[in-house]
């Protein structure tokens, strides 16, 4: 199984390190041209904690000045669509707690006591580093508070392309009515613009002007949940499934599981025109498809 998974997880990992260091965090790593999704950031280093507890140790520390500007509400939305998402959510809520004191994590967690530690650790970093391109729903946030419509300022300025209500949802993991309230109201205040043919409306703005606003170079939106989505489902995948069964069980069973993601990937940046998925239940060609979308990721991180 670990064939199969092994090059996605140490892609991960490395483009979380980078991740980190754009953000403010006490890591290293080459630089990222993406924008950075802080609550996946926060959630798939939990996820990769266990085997790499160095992260969990990164995201403590950027906690205690950083959680300020995390979304409950979003973290708690992308948890319940990846595996063990309660557990993480529940992990993140206690660190926040812990590192900064943050009462608005207490609802995630079943029972009022947090265990606080004897002795917090060294502090690392200087917090987050909010004027960094890739951590522009950070700075948005920073400036007109956490919601919906600073996130889809940061989404939609990302972006290549129009883009409709749904994409934006599924991204940025909120439904699609909200959404569609916060686009609207963004429209009426002439932050965003909108096509005439309203049964299929799309969205977008001026990104340079907004550069020339920011007085940084825009960074495209990474997709990051989508892809770090596929990363832990196919561990969870390779946790469950038992290595005595066939190849072609096996092959089977992971072609179910790869296809179940497969829109969202093609919506990353169409990932499915530069690393198609195989068609078959052939393990090897499953496991070179793995190590070039690995190479990908971190390619374009």
């Amino acid at each position: 199984m670990s064939a199969l998974t092994d090059s996605l997880a140490e892609a991960a990992v490395d483009v979380l390190w980078r991740q980190w260091r754009a953000i403010g965090g006490a890591a290293s790593g080459p630089p990222v041209s993406r924008q950075v999704d802080p609550e996946m950031l926060c959630l798939a280093s939990l996820a990769f904690a266990d085997a790499e507890p160095r992260l969990a140790v990164v995201l403590e520390d950027w906690l205690r000045l950083g959680a300020r500007y995390l979304s409950t509400q979003r973290a708690k939305n992308l948890a319940t669509n990846i595996p063990d998402g309660e557990r993480l959510a529940s992990r993140l809520a206690r660190l926040a707690l812990t590192a900064a004191g943050d009462p608005r994590w207490k609802s995630f967690l079943s029972k009022g006591a947090v265990a606080m530690r004897e002795k917090l650790l060294r502090r690392r970093s200087g917090g987050p580093d909010l004027l960094a391109p890739p951590a522009l729903t950070l700075r948005l946030r920073n400036a007109f508070g956490i919601g919906l419509k600073a996130d889809l300022l940061a989404f939609l300025i990302g972006q290549r392309i129009r883009v409709s209500v749904s994409t934006a949802a599924d991204s940025l993991g909120y439904s699609v009515p909200t959404v569609f309230r916060g686009l609207q109201d963004l429209h009426a205040s002439g932050l965003v613009q909108v096509t005439e043919q309203m049964a299929a409306a799309e969205y977008w703005l001026d990104a340079p002007t907004w550069q020339s606003m920011l007085g940084k170079p825009y960074v495209y939106w990474g997709f990051w949940r989508e892809v770090f989505g596929y990363v832990l489902a196919i561990g969870a995948w390779s946790r469950k499934t038992s290595a005595r069964s066939s190849a072609y069980a096996q092959g089977t069973s992971l072609r179910m599981a790869a296809a179940a993601h497969a829109p969202a990937l093609v919506r990353a940046a169409g990932i499915d025109e530069k690393v198609p998925q195989p068609e078959t239940p052939n393990l090897t060609e499953w496991k070179d498809y793995h190590r070039r979308l690995a190479a990908w990721m971190v390619e374009r991180a």
